[in-house]
């Protein structure tokens, strides 16, 4: 049995696509999204429409839920570019029918197949930061709620990772749309497209990580033509991967 699991897709469409392009060449049995399939790219309609042709089960991530929440305004914690961030969120969030708001609304908090537990930041809260600094404490308090799962897989972070653990083991598969990584002394985002294929073997999961590229161009000029705010901002936040 061979399973593919993706979040994080943040209204990216050219990276959707080409993963969906990879995924299909490796023929999974089953697909997982884990949220935030929504807010921060410039095809809202288009990547909420793609993921739920696909017909497979897809976790409500943080930005699903605040899609779906009335227009908050900025809350300023200090952070980088908060303003633009928060006006592109807002953006996408109008772009959306009711008849796509609903889909957001099917969104589970969690799903489970076989031995794993699939969730976006963590099964307790869909902003929950689990990575490899998270306290085993923390990690034993949860498990001790939501089930003892040989494989916990989780979104949230956009950062790759395999955590071995006491029997049990804590995955990531990055990020589709908008995977980040510090250059110079600032985030950039990076035009590849991550995911996780997971193979049977008939005693575990061997663990495969994908990275896909896609046209950077393309991205660009799907940003700036938009109309989206801050879409110069944006698009000059994109480097090759």
């Amino acid at each position: 049995m061979r399973l593919a699991l993706f979040g994080d897709i943040h209204d990216n469409l050219p990276a959707l696509e080409a993963m969906l392009a990879d995924m299909d060449a490796h023929a999974p049995d089953a697909l997982i999204c884990l949220g935030d399939v929504t807010a921060g790219g410039a095809w809202p309609r288009e990547c909420l429409q793609l993921v739920a042709a696909l017909g497979c089960p897809v976790v409500r991530g943080n930005a699903d839920r605040e899609t779906l929440e009335a227009p908050q305004p900025l809350q300023v914690r200090g952070l980088p570019d908060e303003q633009e961030i928060h006006d592109i969120g807002q953006w996408s969030a109008a772009q959306l029918t009711g008849a796509e708001r609903d889909i957001l609304r099917s969104f589970a908090p969690t799903v489970e197949l076989e031995d794993l537990l699939c969730f976006h930041g963590s099964p307790a809260k869909d902003d929950e930061v689990l990575n490899a600094a998270t306290p085993p404490e923390r990690l034993e308090e949860l498990r001790a709620v939501h089930g003892q799962h040989a494989v916990w897989i989780g979104g949230h972070t956009h950062q790759p990772l395999l955590r071995t653990l006491d029997g049990w083991r804590l995955l990531n598969p990055g990020s589709v749309g908008l995977p980040f990584q510090k250059r110079g002394g600032k985030y950039v985002n990076l035009a590849h497209a991550e995911y996780l294929l997971l193979d049977w073997t008939g005693r575990d999961w061997a663990v495969t990580f994908r990275r896909v590229p896609y046209d950077l161009a393309a991205l660009k000029q799907g940003i700036l033509a938009s109309g989206m705010p801050h879409a110069g901002w944006l698009a000059d936040e994109w480097v090759p991967g």
